[in-house]
């Protein structure tokens, strides 16, 4: 037991194995550690703290945030936080409100379509407390027939440029730091590799993320090569981030991604880097 998890998601946002069934999960395969990390929410902390304490597996209470930088958005994961700080909740307060706006436009542009989908069927299928987002619509069309995965629900209908894809606004990357911090955890660049920044722009990014306050870097992600993950394991040294890695599991929404494992196994990460991203918090 000595490698951990930490970018993992649950029923709170959009995975589909609830906060006991990931703990139980971690301690099955033999994790060290895991840290459960739902978009925008905190919601499913405390029963996964509950089914730690029950099952004997450390759990690191977490978030994923969507910030704004540049033209875009970039994810940050809060590490070791308090999920009731005022600030925070705050924070997601505007966040679930401008998410909750984009689904209404969504649902009511298949709607105008004949696409008989909507909101309420989502949040009862979802479950109480849980963020609803684009993927719980993909799921949908997945499981009403319209499309044969979820990936392609993205690919055809919600991504970027496709019919029904809906903006929505995001807090500065500096606030969503700031939350983070005030919420008494340490913020880590989440897959640093997945907003298509390259070259002098990727260092850009790195270094405004660090400038604002980030304090970690997930070097180790699934579907990372090892030159890759050396390459980030570097610029986290240049940088002075502490490193950090997870797979970003979410389960059968992302069938191809193992708990603490990834997708071929180079999700490796040693319980040992949990000292480093808890001396990054001082």
């Amino acid at each position: 037991m000595d490698t951990v998890d930490l970018h993992v998601h649950t029923t709170a946002s959009d995975g589909t194995y609830t906060p006991g069934e990931t703990v139980a999960l971690a301690r099955e395969i033999g994790l060290a550690a895991v840290a459960i990390t739902d978009h925008d929410t905190g919601a499913g902390v405390e029963p996964a703290l509950a089914a730690g304490r029950a099952l004997g597996v450390e759990v690191i209470p977490g978030i994923e945030l969507s910030a704004g930088y540049g033209s875009g958005g970039v994810h940050i994961l809060g590490l070791f936080i308090d999920p009731d700080a005022a600030a925070l909740r705050q924070a997601l307060g505007w966040i679930v409100a401008e998410r909750e706006r984009r689904n209404r436009e969504i649902v009511a542009a298949m709607a105008a379509d004949g696409i008989p989908i909507r909101l309420e069927r989502l949040r009862a299928a979802a479950g109480d407390g849980a963020v609803l987002g684009r993927p719980h619509i993909a799921r949908w069309l997945a499981e009403n027939g319209y499309v044969s995965a979820v990936s392609e629900a993205f690919d055809r209908y919600l991504g970027r440029g496709r019919p029904y894809y809906r903006p929505r606004r995001r807090i500065p990357l500096g606030d969503a730091v700031r939350c983070i911090r005030d919420a008494g955890g340490v913020a880590v660049i989440a897959h640093p590799y997945e907003y298509g920044f390259e070259g002098p722009a990727w260092e850009a990014f790195i270094r405004a993320a660090a400038d604002a306050g980030c304090r970690g870097m997930e070097c180790v992600y699934s579907g990372y090569t090892p030159d890759q993950i050396r390459a980030l394991l570097d610029a986290a040294a240049r940088y002075g981030l502490a490193v950090s890695g997870g797979s970003d599991f979410h389960g059968a929404v992302k069938p191809h991604i193992r708990l603490g494992w990834g997708v071929a196994g180079e999700v490796s990460v040693p319980a040992s880097v949990l000292a480093g991203l808890r001396a990054a918090k001082f």
